[in-house]
């Protein structure tokens, strides 16, 4: 009968021990983020890891920026709409504020500061804005290419090149970019002839001085034979529009994706410098705040105050008596 009794009371230990272990571990596991966020080396290695990501990501757009500039020649396009040029140059801008913004901040991470993470926090949000309108713009552009470049009045364009100077710059680099010459259809280099008294140059397909109206004198008297080898045909906007089909259109569906992915990542960024400025603002409080165990004194009062320094001797029997 006693041994019955003895065992219940075992049981009823062990249940009440159970019990008890149960909310410790919770608070554990309750404690392990904040643990991890006041580690310096978790924190590092994962502002290092994202940084890194967005660096790599918008170096790549950097680059298709640099191929819707330098190749395509699309800031020449305002004709059509000022989107051909606002668009790349804000994806330029925004891609070269990301790629900054990235190295800034893994020059300034390996410091234990609470207020770095609030500047980091709030240059964040700035080139998060930049890069969202970025990223509408390019798509807003990807949809609108062909109903802009249909709308573009092609006899007033050919009317004030033939007049200004500038504006027969930007056809003559259209066209020899192109490999097209004047308006519109198979036929667009018959627009030029209502407008100016030869071809330009930028035509022919072989450039040398006055090439544009040798071809046309050449061309009224044997014109089957030598109109493929002396100009080319195929109108300028016709041209354009279908390298932006085979190529640009991917090229802006492929940035605006990097693009959401930069920003998905610089949202990650601006989360993460919030928890690490609470962190840190926590654990500098705690610590400024902690009473000494012997004088019940905060250690910042008495390290603040003059003349409070005490010698080794005093700390080591300071010690001895916590101990005892």
């Amino acid at each position: 009968m006693a041994k019955d009794v003895s065992q219940s009371g075992t049981m009823k230990k062990r249940t009440t021990v159970t019990v008890l272990q149960a909310p410790g571990s919770k608070q554990e596991k309750r404690g392990m983020l904040p643990g991890l966020l006041e580690r310096k080396g978790c924190r590092m290695a994962t502002l290092f890891i994202l940084l890194t990501t967005i660096t790599i990501l918008s170096t790549v757009n950097l680059v298709i920026c640099a191929i819707f500039l330098g190749s395509f020649k699309m800031h020449l396009l305002t004709m059509a709409s000022n989107n051909f040029l606002a668009s790349p140059v804000l994806m330029l801008i925004s891609s070269t504020a990301s790629i900054g913004f990235s190295v800034f901040c893994v020059m300034l991470i390996f410091k234990r500061n609470s207020s770095i993470y609030k500047y980091f926090g709030l240059t964040c949000i700035l080139v998060f804005v930049i890069q969202l309108t970025a990223v509408i713009l390019a798509f807003l552009l990807r949809n609108s290419i062909h109903t802009d470049l249909n709308k573009v009045n092609v006899h007033k364009e050919l009317s004030l090149a033939a007049s200004n100077n500038s504006s027969m710059e930007t056809w003559n680099i259209l066209q020899t970019r192109y490999q097209c010459c004047g308006g519109r259809g198979n036929s667009g280099y018959r627009e030029w002839e209502n407008h100016v008294d030869s071809y330009p140059d930028s035509c022919c397909t072989v450039q040398y001085p006055d090439c544009g109206l040798q071809a046309k004198r050449t061309l009224e008297s044997d014109y089957t034979q030598t109109i493929y080898e002396r100009i080319h045909v195929k109108g300028c906007i016709t041209a354009v529009k279908e390298s932006m089909q085979t190529y640009v259109v991917p090229l802006l569906l492929g940035w605006g994706i990097i693009g959401l992915l930069v920003c998905i990542s610089l949202l990650i960024l601006l989360l993460l410098c919030s928890m690490f400025y609470k962190v840190l603002e926590k654990d500098g409080s705690r610590l400024t705040n902690t009473e000494c165990p012997v004088h019940g004194r905060k250690e910042s009062e008495r390290s603040s105050k003059p003349g409070n320094e005490e010698s080794p001797d005093r700390k080591r029997t300071i010690s001895k008596e916590v101990h005892e």
